[in-house]
């Protein structure tokens, strides 16, 4: 079979199953859009290339796979930047491709060329610039395969206009063999030194409490966590990528801590003598002051990105480890009752949501913003996705 570049691109996306794209077409990026027109995958269009770019974003977060989104060359690329830059910093998988003019004016200063490769470096896990057709085989899978591997983020690829039009022949029976995009999950034992020292803070801990974070934001991580706060008993508290794990109506959950979050969460860190991180990276609106944060706590971090260990706090003990995988291990070990929390923590912790929680209005107050809210989820039902 005789493929053009993008015929190329179109072609990969549907058999990593993508079913809908984002985003505003343009001259450099014509040649992705004819192929696009042949496809069965949907496009949304966007009035702006930063919507395109949310809305991809926002299908990533909604399901967990790699959004998509195209865009033209010079202000498309420059007008996706902040969706980009958002996806980066909440760990969002995103493919980004956008039109580039062609190989031989690059440097140029041709119309509406800009430098998306250097733009792109700082908000992405990877950029590419392909600038031949051939490189589109590899770059293709890789790209789909980084954005979703370790820690999630986005991948952008900028395709010059003139290898989205080129030539090359594809044999279809070698597809699978070529684009292995199959997710690699790393299932690494965890020593079991560690194992036995993380036990051991458990059994010493008098005030233990469950931070929790985007990284456990996934269906299978945060159904391994529900499995594990009720083996546990543990308060928790979440940041912001973090709520949705643990409904707030569970009576060991108090909510998003720091600046926006619940007094009773901060009040509950303030008495923490133990606190067992899972997929955070300490951010500075959920700690404030990094010296005042949880004084009193010995600090247990497990994230999958280990620049994020010790950036901003350094804990007692640390694993580099997937949140599931991680999960999924401590659950096979045995966790007898010294490991739970008192029974006197646990009233002191409930008074404090009963007192200071989050505040739910009574129904008569129909105008109030949360019951509006509240009034528009009980409509749409469970299986509606509610963005607020």
């Amino acid at each position: 079979m005789n493929l053009n570049g993008a015929e190329l691109m179109i072609r990969f996306l549907e058999f990593a199953g993508v079913e809908i794209v984002s985003g505003i077409p343009g001259g450099a990026s014509l040649p992705i859009y004819d192929a696009l027109y042949e496809s069965k995958i949907r496009h949304i269009l966007a009035r702006h290339e930063q919507g395109a770019g949310f809305i991809a974003g926002g299908m990533a977060r909604a399901n967990g796979k790699p959004g998509v989104c195209f865009a033209s060359s010079g202000p498309g690329v420059t007008n996706l930047i902040t969706a980009v830059a958002d996806a980066k910093m909440d760990s969002i998988p995103l493919i980004v491709i956008t039109g580039q003019v062609p190989v031989s004016m690059i440097g140029t200063d041709a119309f509406q060329e800009i430098d998306t490769f250097s733009l792109s470096v700082p908000i992405t896990k990877r950029s590419y610039l392909v600038k031949k057709i051939e490189d589109l085989i590899q770059i293709l899978p890789q790209a789909w395969k980084t954005a979703i591997e370790g820690r999630p983020g986005p991948v952008w690829i900028d395709v010059p206009k003139d290898v989205a039009s080129a030539k090359i022949d594809w044999d279809i029976s070698r597809e699978k063999e070529i684009w292995n995009i199959q997710k690699i999950e790393f299932k690494d034992t965890i020593d079991l030194e560690w194992k036995k020292t993380f036990k051991e803070l458990l059994s010493k801990a008098k005030k233990p409490v469950f931070y929790i974070g985007g990284g456990l934001n996934r269906p299978l991580a945060a159904e391994l966590f529900c499995i594990l706060l009720e083996k546990l008993n543990f308060p928790t508290v979440s940041t912001l990528m973090g709520l949705g794990i643990c409904p707030y109506e569970h009576p060991r959950f108090l909510g998003m801590l720091g600046m926006h979050g619940s007094r009773a969460a901060n009040l509950v860190l303030e008495e923490a003598d133990l606190l067992v991180a899972l997929g955070v990276r300490f951010d500075d609106r959920a700690t404030g002051k990094l010296n005042e944060f949880c004084p009193n706590a010995k600090i247990v971090h497990v994230d999958i990105d280990a620049t994020e260990i010790g950036k901003l706090k350094n804990p007692n003990l640390f694993l580099k480890h997937g949140v599931e995988n991680f999960i999924t291990q401590i659950l096979e070990e045995d966790l007898s009752s010294e490991h739970l929390s008192s029974e006197e923590w646990l009233n002191q912790v409930q008074t404090l949501k009963t007192l200071y929680g989050f505040s739910i209005p009574k129904e008569n107050q129909i105008l109030h913003p949360v019951s509006i809210l509240q009034s528009i989820s009980n409509i749409l039902g469970e299986k509606a996705i509610n963005y607020y």
